[in-house]
Protein backbone atom coordinates (compact mmCIF):
# COMPACT_ATOMS: atom_id res chain seq x y z
CA UNK A 1 0.00 0.00 0.00
CA UNK A 2 1.52 3.32 -1.01
CA UNK A 3 2.14 5.09 1.43
CA UNK A 4 -0.13 8.78 2.03
CA UNK A 5 1.69 11.84 0.37
CA UNK A 6 1.55 15.07 2.02
CA UNK A 7 -0.66 16.87 -1.53
CA UNK A 8 -2.88 13.50 -0.71
CA UNK A 9 -3.79 14.31 2.61
CA UNK A 10 -4.67 18.06 2.71
CA UNK A 11 -6.29 16.99 -1.09
CA UNK A 12 -4.41 19.88 -1.96
CA UNK A 13 -5.02 19.07 -6.37
CA UNK A 14 -8.64 19.74 -5.95
CA UNK A 15 -8.43 22.20 -3.25
CA UNK A 16 -5.84 24.85 -4.70
CA UNK A 17 -7.92 24.46 -8.69
CA UNK A 18 -10.91 25.53 -6.45
CA UNK A 19 -8.99 29.10 -7.13
CA UNK A 20 -10.50 30.34 -10.33
CA UNK A 21 -10.65 33.97 -10.67
CA UNK A 22 -12.90 34.93 -13.55
CA UNK A 23 -10.76 37.59 -15.10
CA UNK A 24 -8.56 36.24 -17.78
CA UNK A 25 -5.46 35.71 -17.15
CA UNK A 26 -4.27 37.83 -19.85
CA UNK A 27 -5.16 41.27 -17.87
CA UNK A 28 -2.51 40.20 -15.44
CA UNK A 29 -2.51 42.46 -13.11
CA UNK A 30 -6.54 42.75 -12.31
CA UNK A 31 -6.57 38.52 -12.80
CA UNK A 32 -3.87 38.46 -9.53
CA UNK A 33 -6.12 40.82 -7.77
CA UNK A 34 -8.79 38.95 -7.99
CA UNK A 35 -6.97 35.44 -7.54
CA UNK A 36 -6.01 37.65 -4.22
CA UNK A 37 -9.13 38.47 -3.41
CA UNK A 38 -10.48 35.10 -3.34
CA UNK A 39 -7.73 33.38 -1.65
CA UNK A 40 -7.99 35.78 0.95
CA UNK A 41 -12.39 34.56 0.96
CA UNK A 42 -11.57 31.48 1.04
CA UNK A 43 -9.48 30.80 3.34
CA UNK A 44 -11.80 32.75 5.84
CA UNK A 45 -14.17 30.54 5.54
CA UNK A 46 -11.56 28.03 6.16
CA UNK A 47 -11.22 29.67 9.37
CA UNK A 48 -14.38 30.52 10.52
CA UNK A 49 -15.25 26.30 9.98
CA UNK A 50 -12.77 26.32 12.55
CA UNK A 51 -14.17 28.18 14.75
CA UNK A 52 -17.77 26.88 14.46
CA UNK A 53 -16.33 23.58 15.37
CA UNK A 54 -14.46 24.83 18.58
CA UNK A 55 -17.52 26.64 19.49
CA UNK A 56 -19.70 23.41 18.96
CA UNK A 57 -17.06 21.61 20.74
CA UNK A 58 -17.20 24.04 23.78
CA UNK A 59 -20.77 24.31 24.09
CA UNK A 60 -20.69 20.58 24.43
CA UNK A 61 -18.63 20.22 26.80
CA UNK A 62 -20.17 22.63 29.23
CA UNK A 63 -23.35 20.84 28.40
CA UNK A 64 -22.04 17.73 29.36
CA UNK A 65 -22.84 15.78 32.77
CA UNK A 66 -19.15 16.37 34.03
CA UNK A 67 -19.67 20.11 32.92
CA UNK A 68 -16.06 20.16 31.45
CA UNK A 69 -15.34 23.82 32.29
CA UNK A 70 -11.73 23.36 31.41
CA UNK A 71 -12.21 21.54 27.75
CA UNK A 72 -14.53 24.46 26.90
CA UNK A 73 -12.35 26.98 27.79
CA UNK A 74 -9.54 25.75 25.38
CA UNK A 75 -11.37 25.40 22.31
CA UNK A 76 -13.17 29.01 23.40
CA UNK A 77 -9.55 30.33 23.56
CA UNK A 78 -8.31 28.44 20.32
CA UNK A 79 -11.87 29.90 18.73
CA UNK A 80 -10.07 33.29 20.18
CA UNK A 81 -6.84 32.92 18.78
CA UNK A 82 -8.04 32.21 15.35
CA UNK A 83 -10.38 35.15 15.20
CA UNK A 84 -7.55 37.54 16.04
CA UNK A 85 -5.62 36.14 13.43
CA UNK A 86 -8.63 37.12 10.91
CA UNK A 87 -8.47 41.10 12.14
CA UNK A 88 -4.93 41.00 10.16
CA UNK A 89 -6.23 38.53 7.63
CA UNK A 90 -9.05 40.89 6.39
CA UNK A 91 -6.85 43.69 7.02
CA UNK A 92 -4.78 42.27 4.35
CA UNK A 93 -7.40 43.10 1.72
CA UNK A 94 -6.20 46.80 1.85
CA UNK A 95 -3.40 45.28 -0.59
CA UNK A 96 -6.18 44.96 -2.73
CA UNK A 97 -6.26 48.27 -5.24
CA UNK A 98 -9.78 49.91 -5.43
CA UNK A 99 -9.10 50.43 -9.34
CA UNK A 100 -8.10 46.95 -9.75
CA UNK A 101 -11.08 45.87 -7.56
CA UNK A 102 -13.38 48.08 -9.63
CA UNK A 103 -12.70 46.12 -12.92
CA UNK A 104 -13.55 42.51 -11.68
CA UNK A 105 -16.47 43.35 -9.01
CA UNK A 106 -19.39 43.82 -12.05
CA UNK A 107 -18.27 39.82 -12.79
CA UNK A 108 -18.98 39.08 -8.96
CA UNK A 109 -22.62 39.55 -9.95
CA UNK A 110 -25.03 39.34 -7.16
CA UNK A 111 -22.82 37.74 -4.73
CA UNK A 112 -21.91 38.32 -1.55
CA UNK A 113 -20.12 37.77 1.52
CA UNK A 114 -23.62 38.33 3.08
CA UNK A 115 -24.70 35.24 1.89
CA UNK A 116 -22.15 33.18 3.77
CA UNK A 117 -23.86 30.54 5.57
CA UNK A 118 -21.13 29.95 7.91
CA UNK A 119 -21.11 33.37 9.30
CA UNK A 120 -24.75 33.61 9.50
CA UNK A 121 -24.19 30.17 11.83
CA UNK A 122 -21.42 31.89 13.93
CA UNK A 123 -23.64 34.82 14.49
CA UNK A 124 -26.10 32.40 15.42
CA UNK A 125 -23.44 30.83 17.94
CA UNK A 126 -22.60 34.02 18.86
CA UNK A 127 -25.76 35.58 20.41
CA UNK A 128 -26.28 37.82 17.54
CA UNK A 129 -29.85 36.69 15.96
CA UNK A 130 -32.77 36.52 17.67
CA UNK A 131 -31.80 33.80 20.24
CA UNK A 132 -29.40 33.51 22.77
CA UNK A 133 -25.84 32.13 22.42
CA UNK A 134 -26.04 28.25 23.74
CA UNK A 135 -22.31 28.70 24.85
CA UNK A 136 -23.58 31.27 26.83
CA UNK A 137 -26.68 29.38 28.19
CA UNK A 138 -24.83 26.48 29.19
CA UNK A 139 -22.11 29.01 31.18
CA UNK A 140 -25.20 30.44 32.90
CA UNK A 141 -26.44 26.65 33.86
CA UNK A 142 -23.26 25.78 34.98
CA UNK A 143 -22.79 28.69 37.03
CA UNK A 144 -26.42 28.45 38.60
CA UNK A 145 -25.82 24.61 39.41
CA UNK A 146 -22.48 26.09 41.66
CA UNK A 147 -24.43 29.13 43.47
CA UNK A 148 -23.12 31.56 40.96
CA UNK A 149 -24.28 34.33 38.66
CA UNK A 150 -22.36 36.17 35.54
CA UNK A 151 -22.18 39.42 37.86
CA UNK A 152 -20.38 36.78 40.56
CA UNK A 153 -18.06 35.04 38.15
CA UNK A 154 -16.44 38.22 37.86
CA UNK A 155 -17.13 39.81 40.97
CA UNK A 156 -15.46 37.23 43.27
CA UNK A 157 -14.12 34.06 41.35
CA UNK A 158 -10.17 34.15 41.46
CA UNK A 159 -8.25 34.13 38.31
CA UNK A 160 -7.41 30.43 38.14
CA UNK A 161 -11.25 29.12 38.39
CA UNK A 162 -12.48 27.48 35.90
CA UNK A 163 -15.73 29.29 35.44
CA UNK A 164 -13.86 32.55 35.38
CA UNK A 165 -11.46 31.46 32.53
CA UNK A 166 -14.36 30.05 30.15
CA UNK A 167 -15.99 33.75 31.31
CA UNK A 168 -12.71 35.42 30.38
CA UNK A 169 -11.88 33.53 27.40
CA UNK A 170 -15.26 34.39 26.01
CA UNK A 171 -15.32 37.60 26.57
CA UNK A 172 -11.45 37.90 24.72
CA UNK A 173 -13.28 36.24 21.85
CA UNK A 174 -16.10 38.83 21.77
CA UNK A 175 -13.66 41.89 21.88
CA UNK A 176 -11.27 40.04 19.02
CA UNK A 177 -14.79 39.68 16.96
CA UNK A 178 -15.67 43.08 17.16
CA UNK A 179 -12.25 44.00 16.42
CA UNK A 180 -12.45 41.52 13.11
CA UNK A 181 -15.93 43.27 12.18
CA UNK A 182 -14.95 47.01 12.48
CA UNK A 183 -11.73 46.46 10.25
CA UNK A 184 -13.55 44.55 7.82
CA UNK A 185 -15.72 47.98 7.36
CA UNK A 186 -12.49 49.81 7.06
CA UNK A 187 -11.38 47.71 4.55
CA UNK A 188 -14.37 47.64 2.69
CA UNK A 189 -14.74 51.59 2.65
CA UNK A 190 -11.59 51.55 1.50
CA UNK A 191 -11.82 49.15 -1.67
CA UNK A 192 -15.63 50.81 -2.43
CA UNK A 193 -16.15 54.24 -0.96
CA UNK A 194 -19.89 54.68 -0.62
CA UNK A 195 -20.96 52.21 -3.30
CA UNK A 196 -23.43 49.90 -2.67
CA UNK A 197 -22.63 46.11 -1.96
CA UNK A 198 -22.91 43.37 -4.30
CA UNK A 199 -25.47 41.64 -2.58
CA UNK A 200 -27.97 44.58 -3.44
CA UNK A 201 -27.24 46.38 0.22
CA UNK A 202 -26.02 49.39 1.04
CA UNK A 203 -22.49 48.43 1.39
CA UNK A 204 -20.73 49.92 4.32
CA UNK A 205 -23.67 51.57 5.88
CA UNK A 206 -24.97 47.84 5.89
CA UNK A 207 -22.02 46.72 7.43
CA UNK A 208 -21.77 49.22 9.99
CA UNK A 209 -25.28 48.64 10.98
CA UNK A 210 -24.35 45.39 11.63
CA UNK A 211 -21.48 45.68 13.80
CA UNK A 212 -22.30 43.86 17.42
CA UNK A 213 -20.55 42.61 20.46
CA UNK A 214 -21.08 38.86 20.75
CA UNK A 215 -22.41 37.31 24.10
CA UNK A 216 -23.93 40.27 25.16
CA UNK A 217 -25.77 39.10 28.67
CA UNK A 218 -21.48 38.89 29.41
CA UNK A 219 -21.29 42.67 28.76
CA UNK A 220 -24.07 43.37 30.71
CA UNK A 221 -22.96 41.47 33.54
CA UNK A 222 -19.36 43.30 33.20
CA UNK A 223 -22.15 46.06 33.36
CA UNK A 224 -23.85 45.94 36.81
CA UNK A 225 -20.07 44.56 38.16
CA UNK A 226 -19.61 48.91 37.92
CA UNK A 227 -22.89 49.60 39.34
CA UNK A 228 -22.82 47.08 42.71
CA UNK A 229 -20.61 47.33 46.19
CA UNK A 230 -17.45 44.38 45.76
CA UNK A 231 -17.45 42.06 48.26
CA UNK A 232 -14.48 40.09 47.23
CA UNK A 233 -13.96 36.35 48.92
CA UNK A 234 -10.03 35.81 49.03
CA UNK A 235 -11.42 31.93 49.15
CA UNK A 236 -13.08 32.13 46.14
CA UNK A 237 -16.23 30.81 48.32
CA UNK A 238 -19.51 31.82 49.53
CA UNK A 239 -22.56 33.40 47.87
CA UNK A 240 -23.11 35.94 45.00
CA UNK A 241 -23.51 38.88 46.54
CA UNK A 242 -27.38 40.22 46.98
Amino acid sequence: MAELTYEEYLGLAAFLKGVQPLTPESHGRVFAAEHFFIIAHQTTELWVKQVLMDLEHATAAVAGPDRDIELAAEHVGRAGKIIRLLIEHVGVLRCLQPRDFAEFRPALGSSSGAQSDQLHRLRRVLGLSDRPSPLLTELVAAATEQGETLVGIFQRAPHGRPLFRLAESMADLAHSFWQWQVTHVQVTNHAIGSARGTGRTSGVSFLAGRLAVPFPELWEARTRLHSRPLHTDPDGGGHPAQ
